[in-house]
This record gives structure tokens, sequence and C-alpha cells, in this order.
């Protein structure tokens, strides 16, 4: 690797704390206590597993082991419930997890499987969020074909979801990529395209990351006021009192930067002050620190200052030795070498040498070691594959030849039959084309007469809330007019009566809201005039607060767009019905409401944490509302799907079909 690239990935953990879009959560005992009574009182329902998860979550970054383990019981419990959702989040975490263990492999798998789950759950951004984590995996792997493939179907998805943050984060990744294969001009179109959109969000600290990789590659391509450009912005972003890890990785590139042009005493004051920066913050980065102190020293042997040289590249080489990292032992060795060249001591010069030519034969066979590993594997894969294409076309020949010998023994009975199948084809044929006829009839007056009884139905909601609202409203309105007007003619002579003629008022106040809102109910104006997501709001708002009730509802691809008027009003009877229903007899405690568009098809899930029950044991009565369900479902092309089983809640599906005409912006 060379120098200027290693500087590069020595800065990356000051100025990266965190990774993509990962947040580290905060440890809180009570929630942690809260859950794990969670999990005990429930240890084969949804309710555990999500405990579990969320268990998982909370400890993932400060006791890895105890995450582990609340993982695998999560993982467990949710393979043998059929949770999707709870799986998609747990292998999603298991696979931070490996990764913060260096395990690569299993973490691509754990992200895989996360992927195919959020698929499932119609939720494309965070599978996207997935492939974003499998790219940085093959990334470290060396794996850069494979890496880049996951981060472009990431940057699509996100894309598509206009996830600002996260499309910022994928240029970011990518241009850290192919700052590593050495492609300069896509780095830096990769960088400038991450570092527009971290100013946009005003993240502060992904800014400056992507401005002092920009100043790298500037650098490295010899446009080095370019580069001392973007690190003077760096460093003003950051202002006085910024963050002194940041401060320190861009003052470290600008020392870089004035070596490179052979300014080594320029170079001295921006790596003493990142020098004093890493000890006053205590900035605990061995190879960091190894990395300064070579860069300072190097800089003292050029400038004839030997014995301070002498202190950095001793105190860099066993900072170096004792985290082991050989990259920042041979520039402390060569930095000595030289020294000693020019003190004139040059067997102290051959014993540096002599050292730097093991530690680097040492490298090179490592890299040689990688290389064939990475050959052989290759080597095998290619092997396995022409084995398959070679068993696949002995395979493809035996099938020939068989195909031939049967043709063959058909040949004569085919010609015997041909008249009679001929005469047979015909009639099924046109038996055939008189049945679709009629099935297609029949699915034409299904629909109209669907169509009919849901039309009837709505028109006979507005007329009962139109009446309601002009003409009973409009009594109540002049009852309460005429009960004022006879308090006030009466006067004192109502004596100890005027209690009960503001009884009376009061009664008629509250029978004109129960009017008012049982016409809102039948002709809801939210949903004339904002579209399906605000009646939804609108009519889980005016639900009574009692009872404990948590409903969440999350809606995706829905802003820009508004649906057909018949397809809205469809939908929102059915989620008025379903929510009713978990209301009156699920004695659930959380609902989530989701509303997913995609190019085709909009998904609409219901999902409660109630008790649950078996559809096989309604009886016909109690099935007529699941009945309606899915008849309402049927009238728009589509479809409701029922998960749900005595003691794990219930989850409702909903699927209608959007054709690209009938969307409304």
């Amino acid at each position: 690797m060379s120098f200027s690239l290693r500087r590069v990935l020595c800065c990356l953990p000051l100025l990266l704390p965190l990774s993509g879009r990962a947040q580290i959560p905060q440890r809180n005992e009570h929630a942690i206590d809260s859950l794990r009574q969670e999990a005990r009182l429930h240890p084969n329902d949804t309710v555990g597993a999500r405990a579990l998860v969320s268990l998982m979550y909370y400890l993932l970054y400060n006791d890895t082991a105890r995450a582990g383990q609340y993982g695998r019981r999560a993982l467990a419990l949710a393979t043998r419930l059929h949770d999707t959702r709870r799986l998609a989040r747990v292998h999603y975490n298991l696979g931070t997890l490996a990764a913060m263990a260096g395990r690569h492999e299993a973490s691509i798998r754990h992200h895989l499987a996360s992927a195919r789950y959020f698929y499932q759950l119609r939720n494309p951004l965070w599978a996207g969020h997935n492939y974003r984590n499998i790219g940085s995996r093959y990334s470290e792997l060396g794996r850069y074909e494979d890496a880049m493939r996951y981060l472009v179907r990431s940057l699509r998805l996100r894309q598509a979801a206009a996830d600002s943050g996260g499309i910022a984060d994928s240029y970011l990744m990518m241009g850290q990529l192919y700052l590593m294969q050495r492609n300069y001009p896509a780095a830096q179109a990769a960088y400038e395209q991450a570092l527009a959109r971290w100013q946009r969000l005003g993240v502060r600290a992904f800014v400056v990351d992507a401005i002092n990789h920009l100043a790298i590659i500037h650098r490295d391509q010899g446009r080095y006021a370019r580069a001392e450009s973007y690190l003077q912005q760096g460093l003003n972003t950051l202002g006085a009192g910024g963050d002194s890890a940041a401060t320190a990785g861009l003052l470290v590139s600008l020392g870089v930067l004035h070596q490179k042009q052979g300014e080594w005493a320029a170079s001295l004051p921006p790596l003493l002050r990142a020098e004093q920066l890493v000890v006053r913050d205590k900035l605990t980065n061995p190879q960091f620190d190894a990395d300064v102190l070579a860069c300072i020293g190097t800089s003292y042997v050029m400038v004839d200052q030997e014995p301070r040289a002498q202190r950095y590249l001793q105190r860099a080489l066993r900072v170096a030795r004792q985290s082991k990292i050989r990259e920042e032992e041979v520039d402390a060795l060569t930095g000595l070498a030289l020294l000693a060249a020019r003190r004139r001591d040059f067997a102290g010069a051959y014993q540096y040498q002599r050292q730097l030519s093991l530690i680097n034969d040492t490298l090179r066979s490592e890299a040689a070691a990688r290389s064939v590993t990475e050959m052989q594997a290759k080597y095998d894969a290619e092997q396995k594959d022409a084995r398959n294409r070679i068993q696949a076309l002995q395979l493809r020949e035996q099938a020939l030849l068989v195909r031939k010998r049967n043709a063959q023994l058909l040949a004569a009975g085919a010609a015997l039959l041909l008249a009679l199948v001929g005469g047979w084809s015909l009639y099924k044929r046109r038996a055939l084309r008189q049945q679709l006829a009629l099935e297609q009839q029949r699915q034409l007056l299904e629909r109209q007469r669907a169509a009919a009884v849901l039309e009837a139905e709505e028109n006979e909601r507005r007329r009962i809330g139109s009446d309601l609202h002009d003409g009973l409203g409009q009594l109540l309105s002049a009852a309460k007019l005429n009960l004022h007007a006879l308090d006030q003619q009466l006067g004192p002579r109502l004596n100890g009566h005027r209690e009960l003629l503001a009884n009376a008022v009061a009664v008629v106040d509250e029978s004109f809201r129960e009017v008012r809102g049982i016409s809102h109910n039948l002709m809801p104006n939210a949903l004339l005039r904002r579209g399906l997501v605000a009646a939804v709001r609108d009519f889980l708002d005016k639900l009574p607060s009692t009872g404990g009730l948590r409903i969440e509802v999350q809606a995706f691809g829905l802003d820009a767009t508004q649906l057909p008027p018949t397809t809205e009003s469809v939908l929102f009877r059915v989620i008025q019905e379903l929510v009713q229903n978990i209301i009156k007899h699920a004695q659930a405690t959380d609902v989530t409401i989701q509303l997913v568009r995609s190019d085709d098809e909009l998904t609409v899930t219901v999902e409660d944490n109630g008790v649950g029950f078996s559809p096989q044991a309604l009886g016909p009565e109690a099935g007529i509302g699941l009945r309606n369900v899915e008849t309402r479902m049927a009238y728009l092309g589509g479809q409701a799907h029922f998960d749900a089983a005595p003691g794990r809640g219930t989850t409702v599906t909903l699927e209608v079909p959007l054709p690209q005409g009938d969307l409304v912006t």
C-alpha cells in the first residue's frame, strides 16, 4: 500500500467514528430491565421476539457477548413463529455484530438474509441499507468488484426512496472504494457528490471527511493548491472548538501536503498541533499516533534537527511495534535510516535498511499468500462451475436421447391418433371458448354487482351523513338558540330552574357533537380533500384514548400522489373495519398500520399484538366481517391475506394493483 493511501486509511477512524447510517444506541438500564421482564413473560410469541431484538439492539455496542446471546434467541424464536419483521431486524443486527468481530463472511450472510426479509415486508430502503453493509464487508475482504456491485444497488434503492442521508453515505463509500483502487477521477466524482449532499444536510463530521479525502486526492495528483484550499475549508468548517479528532486528521493531511512539496519546515506546525490534540484529548488510535510521530520525525530530519528527529522516530517505531502495525514500522525505520545516513552513521543506516528489508519481505510474502489464496479460491470456484456445466451438458444430452427415443416410439401411434386428436381438440377449444366467455361474463356481473353495492353503500352513507348534518344538526342548533332565547326572556323568573335549563343546553350541545361525529365518520372530509393517509390518521385521532391502545401509522411513497377516489374510499372502509375489530375483540396494546406504494401496487399491512384468532374456527356470523373485507378487495382487483393464530396477534395484508394511469398527482 502506498504512503499516500495509508494516510487516508489511518485517518478514517478519527474522521468517521460511526460508519454509514449506523447510530450507537444509548444504554438504558431501565428499558433493558423492562425488556427482560417482557421476554420472560412472553417466551413463545411475537411480543417476546420483539423484546429480544430490542435487547440485542441496546447491548450491541457495549456488551457484544450478551447481545449475541439475545440475538440467537431472537433468531430461533422468530424463525419458529415465521415472524418476518423480527427476522429482518435480527439478521441486520447479527450482521453488524459479526462485522465488529471481523467475521466478514458471516456478516454478509446475515445482511443478505435481512435484505430478503425486508423485501418481503415491502421495505426496499432497508434492503438498500443491508446492501451498503455488504459492500463494506466485501471491501474489507479485498473483493472490490463485488463490493462496488452491492454499493451501486444500495445507491439505487436509496435514490428510489429519496433517502438523502443514505444517498450521501453511498457516495462516500463508493469514493473510499475507488480510492483504495487508486481510481482517482472516479473517487473525486463520488466524494464531490457526497460533499454536496452532506453540506445540504448539515452533517459537519461527514462534510469534513469528504473534504479531507478530496484534499488527499488532489494532493496525490500534484494539484497542491487545490488540496490546500480543501484542507483550509475543512478547518474553517470545524472552527476553533470543533471536533479534535477530525481537526487532527486534517492537520496531518496539511503537514503531509507540505512534505510532498519539499516544504519541511512548513509541515511541522500543523503536525505538532495534531500531536498536541492527540495528547490533550487522549485520542487512542495507535496507527494514527505512529503515523503522526513518523511524519514529525521525518520533517525534523530534513530540517537538520537530529535529536528531535531521533526521539520522534524512535517513539513511532515503538508504538508501531507494540501495536504490530507493519506499515507504520516501515515509515519509522525509513526515517531512522535516513537520519543515520545524514549523520554519516552508515553502519546504523545499514542495520535499519536490513530491518526494512526483512519487513518488506514479510509484507510481500503475506501479500503473495493472500494473492495465492484468492487465486486458489477463484480457481476452485471456476473449476466447480466448469464441473457443474459439464454435468448439466451431460444431463441435457441424456434428456435429449430419452426424448428422441420416446418420439420414435410415439410417432406411429401419433399418426393413428392424429385425426381423433384434431377433432377432439376442435371440440374442446369450442367448449373452452364458451366456458371462458361464460366465466368472463360471470366475473363481470360479480364486479358490477359488487360495484353497485359498494357505490350504493357509499351514496347511502353520504346521504345519511348529509341528512344528519343538514337536517338534525340544524334542528339541534335551532333548539339551542331557542333555549338561549328562553333564558334571556325569562331571566330572574327562572329562580331555581336555571340549572335545568343549563342541563338542557348541555344535552343539546352533546347531541350536536355526536351527530357531527357520526356525520363525519359516514362522510370523512379528510378523505375527500387530503387523501387516504390523512383520512386514516384523522379517523384514528378521533378514537377514544382509553384502554392503553397505541396505534402507529407509517406511509411510504404516498406523499406526492393521490389514489383514485374509489380505491381510497374502499381502502378507508376496510381499514375502519379492521381497526374496529381490533378494538372490539383483539385486546391489543399496539397496532401498526403501514401503507407502502410501489410502481404497480399498494400494500396495506395492519398488525396487532392482541389475542389473535383462528380463521378456520370462526362461525358463519363471526366471519361476515372477513368476507366483507375480501369482497371489497376483490372489487378493487386485489387480495386480502389473514395471518392469525390464537396467542400471537393478527396481521392482515391488503394488496391492490395500481395501473400507472390511475395515479393522481
